[in-house]
């Protein structure tokens, strides 16, 4: 398959240009595959003629985006209508990666794909319109994942390993619950779906569920590195925007379409302690 890739200096376009070994694979610059412009995305999908698009560029900062909410709907959700759009002229699969915010977290079990939307912050609302968007294009796959890190990259384990590096105590919230996933397993995953064909809506997330804190625990036991570690409550440390208290996403649709690759959080966790530089084919 031809692919193209959004996002690429980003750590899921990394992971994908490492895992999606026997493609081949366009990585543009972002400056040229630049979200923000829709003749630039109509530019490079016509020249690329892609068979698949994995859009993996997006606005991250969730707390940014309560400031800068409209470039954020317009890189996370109309950006994305224009990647529909392009990849419906010429019959290509559009992959679009969308998140656990897309819920309001006030749930207590593993919300399913059918399960009433409400986010509560202005990335959340944003990421919601991305799905609406890439549904326009007829050949495509929304999958949904959180906590996503690997090790490259700025996410919360090497935010973690470089502040033990400097000797801080580090309070951690022990009140918002999810699945830490690494890029390398989503990635893996997106591949398997592309290849058997996978259409609609699914969750693809490290399977089990931790806190924040508990994440930071496994990350420091893992490194066996002593730091003064405690847990907090989300009301210590208020943020512009709203995270969902509770955000694990069930994967048995996913387990129902094909190919399952997404491991427990633990192992993932382990790979990427053990294996940092992920140089193999999936």
């Amino acid at each position: 398959m031809r692919v193209l890739v959004t996002g690429g200096s980003g750590q899921l376009a990394h992971a994908v240009r490492l895992a999606w070994a026997g493609h081949d694979l366009i990585l543009p610059e972002e400056a040229i595959l630049d979200l923000s412009r829709q003749e630039a995305i109509r530019s490079v999908v016509t020249e690329v003629r892609p068979d698949v698009v994995v859009n993996c560029g997006a606005f991250t900062q969730v707390d940014r985006c309560e400031s800068e909410a409209e470039l954020a709907l317009l890189i996370n959700g109309t950006a994305v209508g224009w990647l529909a759009e392009a990849c419906e002229d010429l019959g290509a699969m559009l992959i679009q990666v969308s998140t656990d915010y897309v819920f309001d977290g006030a749930g207590m079990t593993p919300y399913r794909e059918e399960d009433p939307t409400s986010p509560v912050s202005v990335y959340g609302h944003t990421k919601l319109e991305g799905e609406r968007q890439a549904a326009r294009c007829s050949r495509h796959l929304i999958a949904r994942t959180s906590w996503l890190y690997d090790a490259w990259g700025k996410n919360f384990l090497n935010t973690m390993l470089n502040a033990a590096a400097h000797g801080r105590s580090l309070r951690v919230v022990d009140d918002q619950r999810g699945a830490p996933t690494t890029c390398r397993a989503l990635a893996r995953q997106l591949k398997a779906a592309a290849e058997e064909q996978w259409h609609g809506l699914v969750h693809a997330t490290c399977q089990g569920e931790t806190s924040w804190h508990g994440f930071a625990k496994a990350i420091f036991e893992a490194k066996e590195l002593a730091v003064d570690l405690s847990p907090c409550n989300t009301e210590d440390y208020p943020t512009p925007a709203r995270r969902p208290a509770y955000s694990v996403l069930d994967g048995a649709r996913r387990r129902s379409l094909g190919s399952d690759l997404m491991p427990p959080w633990q192992e993932a966790l382990a790979e990427v302690i053990d294996h940092p530089e992920f140089s193999k084919e999936a």
